[in-house]
């Protein structure tokens, strides 16, 4: 294959090296659409689904815990349960744990687990049975503790209509059954049927707290009215029913003064229906046995002990450390499963201690907080039940006092939980992503880190200390840094660490490395960081983004740029700077390099696209400036030298396809053969090249492309020149070697060339010149650019005036071929064409083979410039045989032949208005039309030709001749009316005027004598007024060509001679088309002029009649 020559030079670096660079995008191609573009999604894309159970992440933290972390065996760590400082210890704790068992509150009943929560209590705290005994005797004379009963009306709905305007005013009453003396109301909500109170009460249990019952009453309010404004409310009285309230509520206080209350419903909730962790349900409102629907009320109920606070918060957090501590120990709980579920008997003893304590929600959820933080720092737990918990917290963290103690506990919670939170983002490429743990476990983490950082951090708590944060940044002397700045240290960490670790296991080794290894250490190396870019896009950016307002790929991208910047440019640089130089083949082309060990690895440009691709994903993640979007300088040199490489191997390319083509059609549908083919195929793959490359810089993207362009047209030139050479060589002569056989093979060669300059300017089009023409005006000025561009065109209009130069020289060879042939037999024809001879069928099979041949292989334009060509050689052929035998002195029949042949050749072309177009051959037809004719036509065409020039003539000086003819059967009457400002010939200025008529040709007219009128002396202007009648047979009259010749005289003083003053002519045409008019002529005395005709007759020497005409004719010239 023509490939082979090179080694696939060109296709290497065009279409393969784009079909390599576009499979290795889509492997790398995310199916995210960039950030910005996706801003708008939707909250729950982002949610996470949870198991019922929180599965272990063990799998992929199990890199990432930090150096002080322990093993998974908890062992003995009672001690760390009871902080310093406490008076409290474990007995103490326990024995309140006993009490609450034995008297438990809420509707569960648990008298039947009480030895089963007693003995796992005892299990939990590892207590000995000595000492279990002794605290249990204790807990169990103790006297039970006082239960408050803690209610919330939070709303009612749909109530019961009171009042005339459709509408009532209810207020809530409570009370204990057993104490209904004892009611507390809540606050009235005017004209609505749907009150929102949200009002807390606390009623104090002093009976059975199993065994009470709570009623909730809905009132509506009735004001005290008089009559008169009940009677003004009457406007707003909606419906029948309303009205009849109004009027009863206004007969009522008329009679009475009474206003009472009236009861819209109630609702009896009995005690032990409420569970330990409260109720929150709706009630529907009864009242006696009505089934009417009354409306429903929204209560939250939960029972308490009465308890100090403090002493209740600590106890509850000392109480769920140990409770989690054996939960782990028991269970062999993996790092980071633990969600916050309690087995059964741990949560009722919690939910108990709580209810019994008093605790609010915020309560236990700053005691979680504290207890499961301190627990995480030794036995990692799941994220998830730290962000349940800051769920509950995040509301009210802002309300608290900085002096709190509980917001002292919040931040010391964070302080501990926070390392594992950035080891997780610091590790986050540990694990594959497939795995859904670690995603869950980052969503988990991005939540946490995102509520904490709602709030500041106290100046006096350190959440950040240098001793467990020696990766952070820190660029004041105070050393402080927050949330959103830990995140991205925590980020860029990981990533050097990752980055490091795949520079070491991807980093050339040995000293001799070649250049061609370090190219594709360097491209392992990015497509690694793409990957790892197309990850962070495609599972992590939307979490950052929508959790914390991160832009997670671009912090990446950044932290790549300066580190991958440090990397390549050395390396590129030291290996654009090994190429060898090129010395490039002048216009000339006089020699060609060698090509053998001319040859470049598709590395390089590999690794130049794969950075491309790299540098337009930064674009489109940052808007900061980057280190690499300066990259393709690094190759500026390795470019260069390409394109030369490029010429060479396109020129070396083309001569060999040269060589190698049959100059044969490639198919039956195109009239070029392979090389034409092979050779745009290089300027294609030069192309393709050219778009990979897609220089960004604008004024060196204008360098190259020019250089391109330039190299191109070369291209094209050189590739006309060789294959004019090559078919030159291809010349096939008949038997006797004299007569050009014209093949197919020329008709291709010319097809080729012009087909590769036809080609050439949509080609460098398609490069995208004008863009950059474009782009150049926009960087400079429109002058610049319009200079550049001028200079562009004027290169491409260069090479195709020589491409088209080159095509003209071609066919003027084939035409210069073809003239001898034609000469010989148009000179044999000119001979023997009406006597027994083959010259002529052989000038008809010579011109119609070669014909044939052009019209079949030619494409149109060429074939009419071939023509054009041969009928120029074929006039000057012409022109040499009529001149030469002119100086034979041939008679007019050798030329009447030779005319004949042409009009013979001239049907065997077809060239229809062709020939008319070539002046050469115009030229000639008219010197044989005169040479073939005989010398009384040749002066009868003389008149003729006069007779053209009369019309045409604007003015006279010689005057003027006004004649009338009308024609007979027989005879034309001839009247010669009038002259006009006829030229004085004497010198009184006056003349002595007469008019002579001849009928011509004299031939035509034999036995026919001139006419003449008689002389009027002395007028310029004479009155002639004298008829004519001239005899004419039918074929005199018909003939189109006769004409009258008047010859205007001035006679002598002694009528001895006449001075000629000038002649007219007026033809048989013209007299019938104007018979019976007035016919005016221009006078005009005969020039002797450089016509075809006078040429003609100058040539007959030997003939008298020529002779005599010439001689006469010069006389009337000068006289």
């Amino acid at each position: 294959m023509l490939q082979d020559g090179d080694g696939g030079f060109f296709e290497k670096f065009g279409s393969l090296l784009r079909q390599k660079s576009q499979l290795n995008e889509n492997i790398l191609r995310t199916p995210l659409s960039s950030l910005k573009e996706d801003i708008q999604i939707e909250e729950n894309e982002l949610i996470i689904e949870k198991p019922n159970h929180a599965d272990p992440i063990d799998t992929f933290v199990e890199e990432i815990l930090p150096p002080w972390a322990p093993t998974n065996d908890i062992g003995d760590i009672g001690d760390t349960v009871f902080d310093s400082g406490t008076v409290m210890n474990v007995e103490d704790l326990y024995e309140e744990i006993l009490f609450e068992i034995y008297n438990n509150i809420g509707c569960e009943n648990n008298e039947g687990r009480i030895e089963i929560l007693v003995r796992f209590a005892q299990d939990a705290f590892k207590i000995p049975n000595s000492t279990h005994l002794e605290i249990s005797e204790v807990a169990v004379r103790k006297e039970p503790p006082n239960v408050r009963l803690n209610i919330e009306i939070i709303k009612a709905e749909n109530l019961l209509s009171k009042d005339s305007n459709g509408l009532s005013d209810p207020f809530v009453t409570l009370y204990l059954e057993s104490r209904n003396s004892h009611r507390y109301n809540s606050s009235v909500k005017p004209a609505t049927l749907n009150p929102i109170w949200e009002e807390h009460f606390s009623l104090p249990i002093t009976e059975n707290p199993r065994e009470e019952v709570l009623i909730v009453e809905v009132w509506d309010f009735d004001a005290a009215e008089t009559v008169k404004e009940k009677v003004n409310k009457i406007l707003d009285v909606k419906g029948v029913k309303g009205l009849s309230k109004l009027m009863k509520e206004i007969a009522v206080t008329a009679s009475s003064g009474k206003h009472d209350n009236e009861l819209i419903g109630r609702a009896a909730i009995t005690l032990k229906s409420i569970p330990a962790s409260g109720l929150t349900v709706w009630y529907n409102l009864e009242k006696g046995n009505k089934a009417r629907s009354r409306g429903s009320i929204l209560v939250n109920l939960t029972l308490s002990a009465e308890k100090n606070k403090s002493v209740a918060v600590q106890e509850h957090k000392n109480l769920l450390k140990l409770l989690l501590m054996y939960e782990l120990e028991s269970s062999q709980v993996a790092f980071y499963w633990w969600s916050g579920k309690f087995s059964e008997n741990a949560e009722i003893i919690r939910s108990q201690h709580a209810v019994q304590s008093g605790l609010t929600p915020i309560d236990c959820a700053i005691s979680q907080w504290h207890a499961y933080s301190i627990i995480h720092e030794t036995h990692k737990l799941n994220f998830s039940l730290f962000n349940s918990i800051l769920d509950v917290l995040t509301p009210v963290i802002g309300c608290m006092q900085k002096d709190s103690e509980d917001l002292a506990t919040y931040w010391d919670g964070v302080r501990r939980i926070l390392p594992s939170c950035f080891a997780v983002l610091r590790k986050i490429r540990y694990k594959n992503v497939s795995d859904l743990n670690i995603t869950r476990a980052v969503s988990e983490v991005l939540d946490i880190l995102g509520k904490v950082k709602l709030f500041e951090v106290p100046v006096t708590i350190d959440i950040f200390p240098t001793s467990v944060y020696g990766w952070i940044h820190r660029n004041d002397a105070k050393n402080i840094c927050n949330v959103d700045s830990a995140i991205i240290d925590a980020i860029n960490t990981g990533t050097k660490e990752w980055l490091e670790h795949i520079v070491e296991g991807s980093k050339y080794s040995k000293d001799n490395e070649t250049d061609e290894e370090k190219l594709q250490y360097i491209i392992k190396l990015i497509q690694m960081i793409r990957s790892d870019l197309q990850r962070a896009m495609e599972y992590f950016d939307k979490l950052f983004y929508h959790k914390i307002q991160l832009n997670y790929s671009a912090i990446l991208y950044l932290l790549y740029d300066s580190k991958l910047n440090e990397i390549c440019e050395p390396i590129v640089k030291d290996v654009c700077n090994n190429i060898k130089r090129l010395d490039v083949p002048d216009d000339q082309f006089e020699y060609l390099p060698k090509i053998d060990n001319l040859n470049m690895g598709t590395t390089l440009f590999e690794l130049y696209l794969v950075l491309k691709r790299y540098v337009q994903l930064g674009k489109s993640l940052c808007t900061d400036e980057l280190k690499m979007s300066g990259f393709y300088q690094w190759f500026e040199t390795g470019v260069t030298h390409w394109l030369d490489i490029s010429i060479i191997k396109a020129l070396n390319r083309i001569q060999k396809a040269i060589d190698l083509d049959q100059l044969k059609a490639v198919d039956e549908t195109v009239k070029y053969s392979s090389s034409a083919v092979d050779t745009l195929s290089i300027f294609y793959q030069i192309k393709i090249f050219w778009q990979q490359l897609d220089w960004p810089e604008v004024e060196g993207c204008y360098t190259f492309i020019a250089k391109i362009v330039n190299d191109l047209c070369r291209c094209c030139i050189f590739y006309a020149q060789r294959m004019s050479q090559r078919v030159e060589k291809l010349t096939k002569l008949g038997d006797n070697n004299k007569i050009f056989i014209l093949s197919e093979e020329w008709c291709l060669a010319i097809n080729n060339m012009d087909y590769i300059r036809q080609s050439l300017p949509s080609f460098i089009k398609e490069l995208g010149i004008d863009n950059v023409i474009q782009k150049l005006g926009e960087y400079r000025t429109n002058l610049e650019a319009d200079r550049c561009s001028s200079t562009i065109n004027a290169v491409i209009e260069n090479a195709l005036d020589t491409e088209r130069n080159q095509i003209v020289e071609l066919i003027e060879i084939v035409s210069h071929k073809m003239a001898p042939p034609m000469k010989l037999y148009l000179a044999e024809g000119a001979e023997v064409l009406h006597k027994d001879s083959n010259s002529m069928d052989q000038l008809m099979m010579y011109l119609e083979s070669s014909l044939d041949t052009l019209y079949n292989t030619l494409n149109e334009v060429n074939f009419g410039r071939i023509l054009e060509s041969i009928w120029s050689a074929l006039s000057i052929i012409l022109y040499d045989l009529i001149q030469s035998n002119l100086d034979k002195r041939r008679p007019p029949a050798y030329f009447k032949n030779l005319k004949d042949t042409l009009q013979t050749m001239i049907y065997c072309f077809k060239m229809g208005n062709v020939a008319t177009e070539v002046n050469i051959l115009s030229t000639i037809q008219k010197r044989l039309d005169a040479y073939a004719l005989e010398t009384a036509d040749l002066i009868h065409q003389y008149y003729i030709e006069r007779l053209e020039y009369q019309k045409n003539q604007p003015l006279s000086p010689f005057g003027q001749l006004t004649i009338r003819a009308e024609f007979t059967d027989s005879s034309l009457l001839l009247t010669i009316l009038n002259a006009r400002n006829l030229l004085p010939m004497d010198s009184n200025g006056l003349v002595d005027s007469f008019t002579k008529a001849c009928f011509m040709p004299t031939s035509r007219f034999n036995g026919i004598s001139p006419v003449k009128t008689t002389v009027h002396h002395k007028s310029c202007f004479p009155l002639y007024d004298q008829e004519f009648c001239i005899n004419l047979n039918e074929q005199q009259r018909t003939a189109e060509d006769s004409l009258i010749l008047f010859s205007v005289k001035d006679k002598d003083l002694f009528g001895m001679s006449s001075q000629y003053i000038g002649e007219c002519y007026a033809s048989f045409t013209d007299l019938m088309e104007s018979e019976g008019k007035q016919i005016i002529m221009n006078l005009s005395r005969p020039e002797y002029t450089d016509s075809e005709t006078l040429r003609a007759l100058e040539f007959r020497q030997g003939d008298k009649q020529a002779k005599d005409f010439i001689k006469k004719l010069k006389n009337k010239s000068y006289s």
